[in-house]
């Protein structure tokens, strides 16, 4: 358990940072926020268009399930923000992550 939280721990560090913004609606956080989510935005587009990421994403021990509530987190905080802009990019974002485990079942089904 102790590995995998290394690997998590810069999605809680933006849980946590996300969640501060929520409640003290700071405008440099929010830049922050903004700058850190087009990245992760970008990484997941990467992800999803090339193979070259795809070795290096399995080798995390991060359970499906933790990134879940995670999201889910983020999404409820960027709510109680009104924050609807940020809250439609963690959205795209959490779909994006999900869409290669969805596509793998599907495909196993199939």
């Amino acid at each position: 358990m102790r590995n995998w939280l290394k690997d998590a721990l810069l999605d809680v560090l933006a849980l946590v940072l996300i969640i501060v913004y929520s409640i003290t609606q700071n405008n440099v956080l929010e830049i922050v926020l903004w700058v850190y989510t087009a990245l992760l935005l970008l990484s997941k587009i990467l992800f999803l268009s090339t193979n070259f990421f795809h070795a290096k994403a399995d080798k995390s021990k991060v359970p499906d399930y933790f990134y879940h509530i995670i999201y889910f987190l983020s999404l409820a905080s960027l709510v109680y923000s009104s924050n609807y802009f940020l809250l439609s990019a963690w959205a795209i974002i959490w779909i994006l992550s999900a869409y290669p485990k969805i596509k793998a079942r599907h495909s196993k089904t199939s």
